[in-house]
């Protein structure tokens, strides 16, 4: 049988490797806040350096603008203004970074005003990150101002940022109303009029 007092020895080095084992300076010493000389002489291997995005290169530059076009009639089945074409304003308040409203009313005699629920992917510049072009598409409701018919609609098109403030648009709008369909292609001009405030 071990002697009493190799036994209170024996117990006395496995209570000091544990307290070492367990001293946060040397077991669980977090490696990102040791100095690397400090590591290197400790032995504490050091992370690698990982690429980190930042909040500027990931965020998306939304576009938002309100302006003006045209509007080309293609199908004039139910007799609105989308399908007669004319002169119209166009807009898009984003929501998102992909979801956002289109607007377009076409301004004749049967004036049409439509809004548009829309999701889309931007195309963005590979080193600067901006989009150079935003394909969308999406569906909503037609307005027809002069007895307030709501009809359902889709559109699709594509918004390109011609600077910081000024956005072009082409979409192709589709108004499904009780005397038949109506498309007309919108084409217009806008100002991101929020970097403006």
């Amino acid at each position: 049988m071990m002697p009493m007092t190799y036994q209170l020895q024996l117990i006395g080095v496995i209570n000091v490797l544990l307290l070492a084992a367990a001293n946060p300076c040397v077991a669980q010493t977090d490696p990102s806040s040791v100095d690397p000389s400090d590591a290197e002489q400790l032995g504490i291997p050091q992370p690698a350096p990982i690429a980190q995005q930042t909040e500027a290169e990931a965020e998306v530059d939304r576009i938002n603008y309100f302006g003006v076009g045209g509007t080309i009639g293609l199908s004039d089945e139910g007799e609105t203004g989308l399908g007669d074409g004319g002169f119209s304003l166009v807009g898009r308040l984003s929501v998102t970074d992909h979801l956002s409203i289109h607007s377009a009313s076409v301004l004749t005699g049967d004036s049409l005003a439509s809004f548009a629920v829309t999701g889309g992917l931007p195309i963005q510049h590979q080193s600067t990150g901006r989009p150079l072009l935003f394909p969308f598409v999406g569906a909503g409701i037609s307005v027809e101002t002069d007895d307030f018919e709501v009809d359902p609609l889709v559109s699709g098109g594509v918004d390109v940022p011609i600077t910081d403030l000024v956005t072009g648009t082409a979409r192709i709008n589709a108004s499904f109303g009780n005397d038949g369909t109506d498309v007309g292609l919108v084409l217009g001009v806008g100002v991101d009029f929020l970097e403006l405030l």
